[in-house]
């Protein structure tokens, strides 16, 4: 997959109901509507971490998902693939 590839919104929204509208790495609760595009409580980031579907992470408050388990803390780091909660 290219490093450019964008999800489509298909992609997205699979992913999203596949992780049950909870962060993939934390398990808080999220809200579909406030995706990076229109940020707020239970804020999300389809985050691509090296695969080939989106990991669904959180972006805001302590856990930050998507700066702390999906860039080991550093955006300048690579995305990776977080460990799922249920694995």
């Amino acid at each position: 997959m290219p490093d450019d590839y964008e999800f489509s919104e298909d992609e997205i929204e699979r992913a999203f109901l596949r992780a049950g509208g909870h962060c993939e790495c934390c398990d808080k609760e999220l809200a579909w509507e406030r995706s990076r595009a229109n940020p707020g409580r239970g804020s999300w980031e389809a985050h691509h971490g090296n695969r080939d579907s989106p990991v669904i992470l959180c972006t805001g408050g302590l856990e930050n998902c998507h700066l702390n388990c999906g860039h080991y803390g550093d955006f300048r780091n690579p995305g990776i693939t977080p460990r799922n909660r249920s694995a």
